[in-house]
């Protein structure tokens, strides 16, 4: 029979375990330098014995003037008090305001009239509304028919609905909606892609008969690429089918993405390539985060003897959490920029020529170089960017795979997709290159890749299969 019961055991096993130190280190490592930025400021928040410290302009140059004899010294002018007390009691009778400065009034005025921020896809509609607007029925469900208007312009809602929910009749609906079908952007309202072309081509080129069969009759065949088949239906040459291809091209199927669009992102270099004599030197931006240091009050008033002694543990924590910090800060850096350096040797030949240089490059093959973990080498290049002589890239972008060369040098996949792009833009757009001839002209330069890895590269890089590249 089986005897059970509770009993206190001692084991022993090894685990490795991260200490609090060494995970804000690799938390560190990874952060962009707009993170690392915001990061240090809750630092400098949250501890007490962390100091910023500040840029000291630098003086401008002051040209001392020549002393010739013409030259006036104002230093032993008298100042006359009550010249000038005259002069602002004049002022003052004039019925002028005392405080006024021009040039404070002037910067004023700047920030008054400055836009800090751009009027709204809705609020746009409802100023032009307000004008095109007959009576106040028509703005009222006009307003209600906005809110129904999405991002890229079109009218989603219903109709029907809207009606029964303010009690009016659906034509009285539709009348508002084509009020607003009116407006700018040209096509807004529309409730659906069709609709929104026709909109705009209406305006832009009432005169155009067949571009509007085209739309209303043969966009999605247009969408397949299906030229001699919408030429045969329309009753006019092929030619004439791209030539109002063409002119569709210039319309835009989303209006409303022009005001709804997110506004630009602006990327700050965490590293930064020039080429000086010949050379590549890399190097840190001076603005990569704010300069700390320990701040030397807390250091005197521990020595003055004015703490507890529950304080002077309290500050010692600080301290010790402010120089790790520091020293993670300033391991960052320098690891970056092993990193980078070993990046920009490894990749010389496509900073001097460009993208069709590109070589292979793996974490790994870093790593080894550097001295760390492969996993170092991923998290201190996530979201960072390097300026180079070619552009701006991530440093992400230099890692890429190789295939084999005939010649037994390895080239990057980056650089056949270039050359892909390359042959593409060079083919005869009447007789488009099908995935397996560029395989076999690839073939031809010394680079043995199947059709399926073509296809592959091709969708990647955003170009169109060979039918839908054709031009008549």
């Amino acid at each position: 029979m089986m005897h059970m019961e509770h009993r206190l055991a001692q084991t022993q096993t090894q685990r490795l375990m991260l200490t609090q130190k060494m995970q804000q280190a690799i938390q560190i490592l990874q952060l962009s330098g707009l993170e690392l930025e915001q990061y240090i400021q809750q630092e400098l928040e949250t501890n007490p014995v962390l100091d910023q410290i500040q840029k000291e302009p630098e003086p401008e140059p002051v040209e001392e003037a020549e002393n010739n004899d013409d030259t006036e010294v104002f230093d032993d002018i008298a100042f006359d008090l009550d010249e000038y007390a005259s002069h602002w009691s004049d002022r003052a009778a004039e019925g002028r305001d005392l405080s006024y400065n021009p040039d404070l009034a002037e910067r004023r005025a700047y920030y008054e009239n400055s836009i800090t921020k751009a009027e709204s896809f809705t609020s746009l509609l409802l100023t032009q509304l307000r004008l095109a607007a007959k009576d106040e029925n028509v703005f009222r469900i006009g307003e209600r028919l906005i809110g129904d208007i999405d991002d890229k312009g079109y009218f989603s809602g219903s109709l029907a609905e809207i009606a029964d929910e303010m009690g009016v009749p659906e034509e009285e609906v539709e009348r508002a909606l084509y009020v607003i079908q009116r407006l700018e952007p040209t096509g807004v309202g529309a409730r659906d892609v069709v609709e929104c072309l026709l909109l705009q081509i209406n305006v832009e080129y009432p005169d155009e008969e067949e571009l509007k069969v085209l739309v209303a009759e043969h966009l999605e065949e247009l969408e397949r690429r299906q030229i001699p088949q919408i030429a045969k239906a329309m009753k006019i040459t092929p030619e004439r089918v791209e030539e109002l291809k063409s002119v569709l091209a210039s319309l835009n199927p989303w209006p409303g993405h022009e005001y709804t669009s997110e506004p630009a992102q602006y990327v700050t270099p965490d590293v930064i390539v020039e080429k000086v004599d010949g050379e590549f030197v890399v190097y840190l931006p001076d603005e990569t985060g704010p300069k700390l240091r320990i701040s030397r009050q807390y250091y005197d008033m521990m020595k003055a003897g004015r703490m507890s002694r529950d304080e002077k543990r309290y500050v010692r924590d600080k301290v010790e959490s402010a120089k790790w910090l520091i020293r993670n800060i300033e391991q960052r850096k320098q690891t970056i920029l092993r990193i980078a350096t070993t990046i920009v040797e490894h990749q010389k030949e496509f900073l001097e020529k460009g993208i069709e240089k590109i070589r292979p490059l793996t974490l790994q093959i870093v790593a080894d170089k550097v001295g760390v973990h492969e996993a170092t080498v991923s998290r201190a290049t996530r979201g960072k960017y390097m300026q180079t002589p070619q552009g701006l890239f991530e440093m992400k972008f230099f890692f890429s795979p190789g295939l084999r060369h005939d010649s037994g040098e390895a080239k990057s996949s980056k650089s056949v997709q270039s050359t892909i792009k390359k042959i593409v833009n060079e083919e005869n757009k009447a007789k488009p290159l099908s995935d397996q001839k560029i395989a076999d002209i690839l073939k031809e330069r010394g680079i043995s890749i199947a059709r399926r890895t073509v296809t592959k590269y091709r969708e990647a890089l955003g170009i169109p299969s060979t039918s839908l590249r054709k031009t008549y």
